[in-house]
């Protein structure tokens, strides 16, 4: 059984790994936002408009 004190610190620790786990789920989509918008200033100088491709 856990004292008062380890409780506190493994609470801070989960937390901790949870903050690090959203901030790389963040990095993660601003990668994939900054690609789609490479994609799409890609696809647009091609003249493609990439709003009114196919589904």
């Amino acid at each position: 059984m856990l004292t008062g004190d380890e409780q506190a610190t493994q609470a801070q620790a989960q937390a901790e790994q949870e903050r690090e786990r959203a901030e790389q789920a963040q990095v993660q989509a601003e990668q994939e936002r900054e690609r789609a918008d490479r994609l799409a200033a890609y696809l647009r100088s091609q003249g493609i408009d990439p709003d009114q491709l196919p589904e």
